[in-house]
């Protein structure tokens, strides 16, 4: 027998190369990641905190707080948490690539034998793991504090990495592209005011008007939300199946084209 016909052909042996050292290189500048933030991390977990519990008593409180309805304090609760993803994958992200790019650490990383890629899965990793808290304490005090009957499904899972994937590419690709840091600050804050006003999260699509209701379907933030109302309430069927899939697909593009059109190089 020929042991040569055994073995994997040439192509198929690079691939899978390849692929362990995708791996090997993600979890390597994860750890980077998480040990530059060793010495701060209480600072972020508490400042992820503290604007979802706001959003949540706050919103829940206006008007007296009497009469407000089990769904209306549902898309508060869930508003919040989208929120928070919203905020930590937009904002967060487009200034620390910002940054990085500034203090020319995209250079030094463009010069390493590294997938560009992982370095992408890193950042978002890293700054889920901060920020996780910031995504379910809106849904735990929303829970207790109105007493709502809320299902914490293993979907949730699933759902917040996702949703963090697919807000987190704008965030890059934003941080990427503007040069000036208060630029790239005022901007991004006005999209996040933009993708929290003027997507259905906080507030029911039909009393949208009908020019943000189109807007709406074109934002990640939208199926973020909806998917999760879905899974908060036990309603995962086909509506829940359907919000996941856009944002999977949202994810994937906005991962391929940070992958493709990230400038390393300080120009």
């Amino acid at each position: 027998m020929n042991l040569n016909s055994l073995s994997l052909p040439e192509t198929s042996t690079q691939r899978v190369t390849g692929l362990h050292k995708f791996f090997v290189d993600c979890k390597f500048l994860l750890l980077e990641q998480l040990l530059e933030m060793a010495h701060t991390w209480y600072w972020h977990v508490s400042f992820a905190l503290i604007l979802p519990i706001a959003f949540v008593f706050g919103f829940g409180r206006i008007g007296g707080g009497n009469t407000a309805s089990p769904e209306s304090l549902l898309y508060v609760i869930s508003g919040a948490a989208v929120f928070a993803v919203a905020n930590d994958g937009l904002y967060v992200l487009a200034s620390r690539i910002g940054l990085m790019r500034r203090d020319g650490q995209l250079l030094y990383y463009s010069s390493l034998p590294i997938n560009r890629g992982a370095l992408f899965i890193a950042l978002i990793g890293a700054r889920l793991l901060i920020t996780l808290p910031g995504m379910l304490i809106p849904l735990v005090f929303g829970a207790w504090l109105y007493d709502l009957p809320l299902i914490f499904s293993p979907w949730l899972l699933i759902l917040f990495p996702v949703s963090a994937l697919a807000l987190s590419v704008m965030g890059m690709l934003l941080g990427s592209v503007i040069e000036s840091l208060d630029i790239l600050y005022m901007l991004t804050n006005l999209l996040l005011f933009i993708l929290v006003m003027g997507a259905p999260i906080f507030i029911p699509v039909h009393m949208l008007p009908l020019p943000l209701q189109i807007i709406g379907y074109f934002l990640p933030p939208t199926y973020v939300a909806n998917a999760l109302r879905d899974s908060l309430t036990g309603n995962i069927g086909p509506s829940f199946y359907i919000n996941l899939s856009v944002l999977v697909g949202m994810a994937v593009f906005g991962f391929v084209a940070v992958n493709r059109w990230l400038r390393w190089q300080i120009d």
